[in-house]
């Protein structure tokens, strides 16, 4: 783990709360100094190599840290809070375009059963 706060789109490998005891998996970072606690924890997207319908393919949009062997997408319904000091290591980051994506389509899932509007 790096003493270094992550940026947005900074993919990180941390533990993942949806599954007991399971292995880290890859979180895209969504809001980092926006949030009360900025530098201790992060609003993330959960990272997975299943072609799900609603998954968003990754793709070209890697910056740095791609694996050409494998396709990742992001769950953009698969939030968490991420806490700093949980953080294994670093995995790569994406570009500013996808995280917006991504940031779309979580708030649409968050707002359309609500007449709140982003």
């Amino acid at each position: 783990m790096s003493d270094s706060r992550y940026d947005t789109g900074t993919v990180v490998w941390a533990p993942d709360p949806y599954n007991t005891g399971s292995d880290p998996r890859p979180w895209l970072v969504l809001a980092a100094d926006s949030l009360p606690f900025a530098g201790e924890e992060y609003i993330c997207a959960g990272l997975t190599l299943s072609n799900l319908s609603d998954n968003l393919e990754v793709g070209e949009n890697w910056v740095a840290g791609r694996h050409p062997e494998k396709t990742s997408y992001c769950s953009p319904w698969v939030l968490a809070t991420v806490k700093h000091d949980a953080v294994v290591s670093v995995q790569g980051s994406v570009t500013a375009t996808f995280v917006e994506q991504v940031i779309r389509r979580s708030v649409t899932y968050l707002t359309s059963d609500t007449d709140i509007s982003a």
